[in-house]
């Protein structure tokens, strides 16, 4: 019987330090999430919109600090992480330089944003609301992203995203970042012209020819690109191809469209590729 409640009183003392055991892991697992690690920083910069182009080394001068640890370069940005606090005081008073606890970030370029890299600094997390200096909102940031890098699916999904954009932005939103960029855009083909074509991508297309949709059909225009083709040697546009096929187009968006106003896009040096 002895030999039983000692077993059972070991058996609680060891049940009783698992449970205190288990939170003060967590604490630990949530206090290493919130350390200053270039990792961290770096995940927490991304995340609030703050950060351009893919991580790279940092060159081997600033590895070579006694107290470097790691970081990364980033566009504009180097993210350093020393051992200590220490190991900045050399950076504290530099005019390009951001000097948080053992972090420094290093602004290679436009220093607008300062302010909004030290605020996720002592937030010790992401942010939102933030965007780039050169962008005019997080939602201009965001539209200009997915464009970029090829992430709306064709004409309809893009211009769809555009209209969405506030008004204030959406000029500027063509004129520095889609005017002359090159596109394949997919649609229904309208009309064939000796030295351009109009392709309309947007719902169903019943057969409506240019002058119709440019007349009467005008709810049309806003989801319709003409394209300015690329004769070959001087030859006419010459597509075996009907009104309605569908037909994908190469070229750089040369005019923009406006829901509001109703009226089209455009491509200039278009190239039929399909």
């Amino acid at each position: 019987m002895r030999k039983t409640i000692i077993v059972i009183i070991m058996l609680l003392l060891l049940l009783t330090g698992c449970m205190n055991e288990s939170p003060n892991k967590e604490e630990t697992k949530e206090e290493n999430n919130r350390a200053y690690t270039a990792d961290n920083v770096y995940q927490w910069l991304n995340e609030s919109n703050l950060l351009e182009g893919e991580k790279e080394p940092l060159s081997e001068s600033v590895q070579s600090h006694e107290q470097f640890v790691n970081g990364y370069s980033t566009g504009d940005i180097d993210i350093i992480e020393y051992e200590t606090a220490e190991g900045t005081e050399q950076l504290k008073e530099h005019p390009i330089a951001l000097v948080h606890e053992n972090i420094v970030l290093m602004f290679l370029g436009q220093m607008s944003q300062k302010d909004s890299f030290k605020a996720v600094l002592e937030a010790r997390k992401p942010l939102e609301g933030l965007y780039r200096g050169y962008f005019n909102s997080a939602e201009q940031q965001s539209f200009v992203h997915q464009f970029r890098d090829g992430k709306f699916n064709g004409f309809e999904e893009t211009v769809d995203h555009f209209y969405k954009l506030e008004d204030s932005l959406k000029s500027d939103t063509f004129t520095r970042f889609m005017y002359q960029k090159e596109v394949t855009w997919k649609g229904k083909l309208v009309q064939t012209f000796p030295d351009f074509l109009v392709v309309y991508a947007s719902g169903t297309y019943n057969g409506e020819n240019w002058l119709n949709i440019e007349t009467n059909s005008t709810e049309m225009l806003p989801y319709t690109f003409v394209v300015e083709t690329q004769n070959l040697e001087g030859q006419s546009l010459d597509l075996k191809m009907e009104r309605g096929d569908s037909i994908t187009v190469k070229g750089k968006i040369n005019k923009q469209g406006s829901l509001e106003r109703e009226t089209n896009w455009g491509l200039e040096n278009g190239l039929v590729i399909q």
